[in-house]
Formats: structure tokens, C-alpha cells, sequence
């Protein structure tokens, strides 16, 4: 066998400690993403049912009052998960902190 490709056992131990140090670090990094898209998810979901029920709600209401719960409503359950997801994205690319 060729001296380049024969490795000291020392050599050997330590790129194995390196590759597992790599794929635990990936693998933690996996799981927090997975958690930050859930969240996001939740805030998206949340936003949405909450700007739905003030629109269905503004039908019960009369006057200016109703109108303003109409559109903030209507506003709130389509602008604000987009709005989630924009700040997620700026937030993962690291242009946001």
C-alpha cells in the first residue's frame, strides 16, 4: 500500500470525532428549523383565523364601527401571514437579525 494513503490510527480518530461533531451539529440545526417553521406556521395560522372571526364578526356590527372591523379583518387574515413569512425569510437569510 502507498505511504499517502495509509493514515495514523490518531488521524483516523479525530476525522471520525469531526464527522460525527458535523452531522450532531446538522442534525441540532434540523430540529431548530423544523421548530422556527412550525412557529412561523402557528403565527401565519393564528394571524389568519383571528382577522377572519373580526371580519365575520363586523356582520353583527352597525355604523363605522362595522366597516373598520370589516377591512381590519379582511387586512389582517391576508396581510398578516405574508407578512410572517416575509419576516421568516429575511430571518433565516440573514439579511434581518
Amino acid at each position: 500500500m502507498s505511504a499517502l494513503l495509509v493514515l495514523s490510527e490518531d488521524r483516523i480518530a479525530r476525522e471520525v470525532e469531526r464527522w460525527q461533531q458535523i452531522n450532531a451539529d446538522e442534525a441540532r440545526w434540523y430540529r431548530a428549523w423544523r421548530r422556527r417553521c412550525l412557529l412561523v406556521g402557528l403565527r401565519c395560522g393564528a394571524t389568519y383565523v383571528v382577522g377572519g372571526v373580526l371580519a365575520w364578526g363586523s356582520l353583527a356590527m352597525t355604523g363605522d364601527w362595522a366597516q373598520i372591523a370589516f377591512w381590519g379583518g379582511l387586512l389582517l387574515s391576508n396581510a398578516g401571514p405574508v407578512a410572517f413569512a416575509y419576516a421568516f425569510w429575511m430571518r433565516e437569510s440573514d439579511i434581518w437579525n
